[in-house]
């Protein structure tokens, strides 16, 4: 087939005046194509894209040039010897593709079914039994416990606040909040401390405070902002290791899978202990609990509590670490390939606000990885 013949050909394609034979031809080798270019055009996009190539086979074949005299259409020619309807129609159509994804900013086919933040969730379950879904309930009052009154602020803060307590309150009956994998939540205890929960995190705590120590229990992470009592210690129990404090601001980090617990001190003192021993860690130092030892080091506070500032910091961290807390709040599951156990360590931060896309991203561009989202389950290859 001449040059001619294949823009008269193309020219009948694009007027919608090809035989059925021409048409099913165009139309199987266009549908190929998109496939290819993982694009999936609604019939807008297609109608578009059609226009887009007519308008370029207009002003790049019938001209009244020879394709001879543009080093471009010289690379057309070469095509044409391999399939001339076919090779032509794709240089527009892949421009037109290109065209299209740049304006709609169309995602990568790996990154289609892109996995959103997580967000204020978390159940409260009283001391009688009674379990409150934080994240639908209503705002305002949300029970009164002997005296003790439950609210839920606009913002998503749940604050116990003493009213009139009564005599006849238990310490020894805890309530719970508890946060799913791609939640968190924050809660005011009765003593005013403040506690930030990160997903996947469960703490008990009483209505009101009675005796001699102040007694929380931990599993996960969460950041504290003790309120100051020096009669009344502040204890946070999170099985092996226990943190007793006065008033001072800290992060626990105490998952079940992870290696270690971590509790890094931000402002006042903190002493740490299990059955073993005990340590006193001082501002800006992290005291890392391995089997039964513990060890204290210098770390940026900003990176401990990086999660509870709405980012994610990573500083020299592997990456199965930081695929754990990608995991607990996008409530996700990675599956790694063989062999990429011995990357080199990542540093970098973005917004844990942002899509998953935006942090998977960040870390292909910084290590020889590539991520493929499938639902809920993202393998690392």
């Amino acid at each position: 087939m001449k040059i001619e013949q294949t823009k008269a050909l193309l020219k009948k394609y694009l007027d919608e005046k090809a035989s059925p034979k021409e048409k099913h031809l165009m139309d199987s080798f266009i549908e190929e194509q998109l496939l290819s270019n993982s694009w999936d055009p609604s019939e807008v996009e297609k109608q578009e894209l059609r226009s887009k190539i007519k308008q370029g086979i207009d002003n790049e074949l019938f001209d009244g040039h020879t394709v001879a005299e543009n080093k471009t259409k010289s690379r057309l020619i070469k095509l044409w010897r391999i399939s001339a309807a076919a090779a032509v129609l794709a240089v527009f159509l892949l421009g037109g593709v290109y065209f299209l994804r740049k304006r709609n900013e169309l995602p990568e086919a790996r990154f289609a079914n892109d996995i959103q933040p997580g967000g204020n969730q978390a159940v409260l379950t009283l001391t009688d039994g009674r379990k409150i879904n934080l994240a639908s309930s209503k705002t305002g009052e949300l029970a009164n416990l002997n005296g003790i009154s439950i609210k839920k602020s606009t913002n998503g803060l749940l604050i116990f606040s003493v009213l009139k307590a009564e005599e006849n309150i238990n310490s020894d009956q805890l309530n719970t909040i508890e946060t799913p994998l791609g939640g968190q939540y924050q809660v005011n205890l009765p003593d005013g401390t403040k506690v930030w929960l990160n997903a996947g995190t469960k703490l008990k705590f009483p209505t009101l405070f009675t005796g001699s120590n102040r007694i929380v229990e931990l599993r996960g992470e969460a950041y504290f902002e003790v309120t100051k009592d020096n009669k009344h210690p502040f204890l946070v129990n999170s099985g092996v290791q226990e943190v007793e404090v006065l008033g001072t601001h800290f992060n626990i980090n105490s998952y079940s899978n992870e290696p270690v617990i971590k509790t890094t001190l931000l402002e006042g003192a903190v002493k740490v202990s299990n059955s073993d021993m005990e340590k006193l860690i001082a501002p800006g130092e992290q005291a890392i609990l391995n089997n039964k030892h513990f060890d204290i080091k210098e770390v940026d506070p900003a990176t401990a509590v990086d999660w509870k500032n709405g980012e994610f910091r990573f500083k020299d961290e592997n990456l199965k670490s930081i695929l754990r807390k990608l995991s607990r709040w996008y409530n996700v599951k990675f599956i790694l390939e063989e062999g990429l156990d011995n990357l080199p360590a990542f540093s970098g931060s973005v917004s844990r606000f942002d899509q998953i896309s935006v942090v998977l991203k960040m870390l292909e561009e910084t290590g020889n990885i590539k991520f493929y989202i499938n639902g809920k389950v993202i393998t690392v290859k």
